[in-house]
């Protein structure tokens, strides 16, 4: 039986990254890409791919609870472990982890390299099943010089068959850990592996074909490059948008959770419900589903589970998120309305927007919260109950 992982060393310390707009940002996997950091985004290629069976990061032993922080609720996560003083040696610690998980094949991934697609990987894997080895890589298209310790041009080289190694490289395991081995033995370092494999196997090793658009983060400028590139990937999705509603009937003995947090009652009623029946957090979640083709919310979390019996619907949000992203889709914006005679909302809105937003693993601008009455209209305005409405948006990056 093939087991599959995937393998992301991110420990690198990204000393060409520099950029403004990610001030503090030690490690160029954890700058900003269009609301998501560059590495979540290297992982949910993989995490959303059904040829993948789990995920090992390695990151910077100083950046393990940062990792964990963005990579909580990523879908076949299966460790997170301290990487080494080099990219090599991170890998190699992620190959014996590997091992111990039952793996028989690799795909080492970059995890600054956030825009690899489901067409690459699906690549990679057909090649592994004929072959020990299977690297991303494209022809080399422009002329190439080598240059004297001046800059001066010493010669041309000739770029026919040259092709530019990019990631994920495939391999058998046994094959990979064996040739790492050696490297360490000898103190063979490479830039890839692929290169210890050719160094140290006698397998060889197979290129297959990656994309232009695969780039490596190595500069602030390459950000702006890759955000155009995902803009231009979702010129060609459509976005999709679901809406949800919810109600519940106030009663005496209950406290009132809206939007994540306990709220004041004036007359120390709450929400009845199987949960802590935040109609807010439900309609959320309802929108969410319903944009990602799923079962609503009471499939979901039924009233006959005493799972969720009292539960705080933080937590069901949590699960919707992970589902929404199992289906690989990218959560855009949340916009929701409350509708209540009392208590008064608007002053806990900004509370609100920030769980939210937090359970979500979004900035709070794309949070919309809106509070009305219902102008003592109907029994929502006669003050039985609270209701709420919200739109979310959801996009698939092309794969």
């Amino acid at each position: 039986m093939t087991v599959t992982f995937a393998l992301i060393p991110a420990a690198g310390r990204g000393v060409r990254f520099n950029s403004s707009s990610n001030a503090g940002v030690h490690s160029k996997v954890f700058a900003n890409l269009a609301g998501l950091p560059v590495l979540r985004r290297s992982v949910n290629a993989f995490s959303s791919h059904p040829g993948i069976d789990g995920i090992v990061v390695v990151v910077g032993p100083d950046e393990l609870d940062l990792a964990r922080s963005i990579l909580s609720d990523s879908p076949k996560i299966v460790r997170i472990i301290p990487g080494g003083q080099s990219r090599q040696e991170s890998v190699f610690l992620g190959l014996y982890t590997l091992r111990e998980l039952g793996a028989n094949h690799v795909l080492v991934h970059d995890g600054a390299r956030p825009l690899v697609t489901h067409d690459i990987i699906d690549r990679c894997l057909d090649h592994l099943k004929l072959h020990s080895t299977a690297i991303a890589a494209i022809p080399v298209t422009d002329t190439l010089k080598r240059a004297s310790e001046d800059r001066t041009v010493s010669d041309t080289l000739d770029r026919e068959n040259v092709w530019q190694s990019q990631t994920p490289q495939g391999f058998h395991l046994d094959i990979l850990l064996a040739a790492h081995r050696a490297a360490k033995t000898y103190k063979f370092f490479a830039t890839d592996d692929a290169s210890v494999v050719e160094e140290f196997s006698w397998d060889a090793v197979h290129l297959i074909t990656g994309s232009p658009e695969n780039i490596k983060v190595t500069r602030a400028e390459d950000l702006d490059y890759a955000e155009a590139i995902l803009r231009s990937r979702t010129s060609l999705q459509a976005t999709r948008v679901g809406t949800g509603y919810d109600i519940h009937r106030l009663v005496e003995g209950r406290p009132l959770y809206l939007g994540g947090i306990e709220i004041p009652s004036p007359d120390g009623r709450g929400l009845d419900g199987h949960s802590d029946a935040d109609v807010l957090l439900h309609a959320i979640c309802d929108a969410l589903l319903g944009a990602a083709g799923l079962p609503d919310i009471g499939h979901l979390f039924p009233n006959t589970d005493n799972t969720w019996k009292d539960v705080r619907s933080t937590e069901l949000l949590e699960v919707v998120a992970r589902r929404v992203r199992e289906a690989g889709l990218e959560i855009v914006n949340i916009d929701s309305t409350v509708i209540a005679e009392q208590p008064r909302i608007a002053p806990h809105i900004p509370q609100m927007r920030k769980i939210i937003a937090e359970v979500l693993d979004l900035e709070e601008t794309r949070i919309g919260i809106k509070a009305t009455t219902n102008e003592g209209i109907g029994a929502l305005g006669d003050g039985v109950g609270i209701a709420a409405h919200a739109v979310a948006g959801v996009i698939q990056f092309r794969q």
